[in-house]
């Protein structure tokens, strides 16, 4: 239960989380040039935003917003399904913008179709780059889902999932969380015990690998891999410390994962390379490719693409994990 609220915001314990520590995440400066296109990207994205909001309407009903770690972005939305709905496992959504933009509450309308279907859903917000730099916002997911797992007991077993920058924050969670070796390196503090187990993984025009971001037909790209890793990102090969795509990890184990993106979409090479690499080395994955759909479809106005997407989405979730439900 919420031990007290603060600024409209359900409080829960948050005693022995481990102490706000950014200084693994201080990265080199951007250069003028990627300042400029960190702003100008973040002054576009904002207006679109506020223009889809226009054709939205009301927040929808049934979102609880509760706190999960001490910095001021560490906060979720709760929706629970409808008592009449079988129960099942629940997705944990992390959202998209570059790493650097973007919100929870731009999601309030997109995830109700998981809720509806009888998946609790737990949307997070988290720390931004450049002011918070990988691995920062990953570090967060982390608490969060330690949070999740703590506060909700029956969320023993989770669905991640998240759409561009989020898909890949969802992906690399689920690859550490199935490798204390990868975990470590990202966040000492976190105790693998206390992490849900991941069932699947959805990837919605995910960045799964950074070399797509480098290319000519990806605006500002290279600018976002800047602000959220620094200059070394953008090197051929990394290190440890700047492996921040799935594709920069040496794994063995991966769940079960759904990689969608839109055919009209400049990184839709990243979902690609990443299903045939998942393919090659026999993990189970599926890619879907939506015709004619552009990055961003999952929040556009109703049309084609996205409900083909909402309809897919619900039957990998259904196909694979009906039968594991939450009770």
């Amino acid at each position: 239960m919420p031990s007290g609220r603060e600024n409209g915001v359900n409080v829960f314990d948050t005693s022995g989380l481990p102490p706000l520590d950014d200084s693994r995440t201080r990265r080199s400066p951007l250069t003028l040039a990627q300042h400029a296109t960190v702003i100008t990207t973040r002054l576009v994205f904002g207006a679109l935003c506020g223009v889809i909001r226009l054709f939205r309407g009301e927040h929808p009903k049934g979102w609880r917003t509760i706190r999960y770690g001490l910095h001021r972005e560490e906060i979720l939305d709760h929706h629970a399904p409808p008592a009449d709905k079988p129960p099942h496992r629940a997705v944990v959504f992390v959202h998209g913008g570059g790493w650097l933009m973007g919100t929870k509450d731009f999601y309030a309308h997109d995830l109700i179709f998981l809720s509806e279907a009888g998946y609790p859903v737990f949307n997070v917000e988290y720390p931004k780059a450049p002011e918070h730099p990988h691995p920062r916002p990953l570090r967060s997911l982390l608490t969060a889902l330690v949070f999740i797992k703590r506060s909700f007991p029956e969320a023993t077993h989770v669905h991640l999932m998240g759409d561009s920058a989020g898909g890949n924050l969802a992906v690399m969670a689920a690859l550490l969380l199935s490798d204390v070796r990868l975990l470590k390196q990202v966040d000492p503090w976190c105790d693998p015990k206390k992490l849900p187990k991941v069932l699947s993984v959805t990837s919605i025009y995910g960045v799964l690998d950074r070399a797509t971001m480098l290319r000519p037909n990806v605006p500002g790209g290279a600018a976002l891999l800047a602000a959220y890793a620094g200059q070394d990102a953008l090197k051929d090969a990394v290190g440890p410390e700047h492996s921040i795509t799935p594709m920069d990890l040496k794994f063995e184990r991966h769940p079960r994962c759904f990689i969608a993106c839109g055919g009209d979409d400049p990184i839709l090479p990243s979902s690609q390379i990443y299903a045939e690499r998942l393919q090659k080395e026999g993990h189970k994955v599926v890619l879907t490719t939506y015709p004619k759909a552009f990055h961003g479809f999952f929040n556009f106005p109703e049309g084609e693409p996205k409900r083909n997407l909402r309809r897919d989405i619900l039957t990998f979730l259904d196909e694979n994990f009906l039968g594991v439900q939450s009770r």
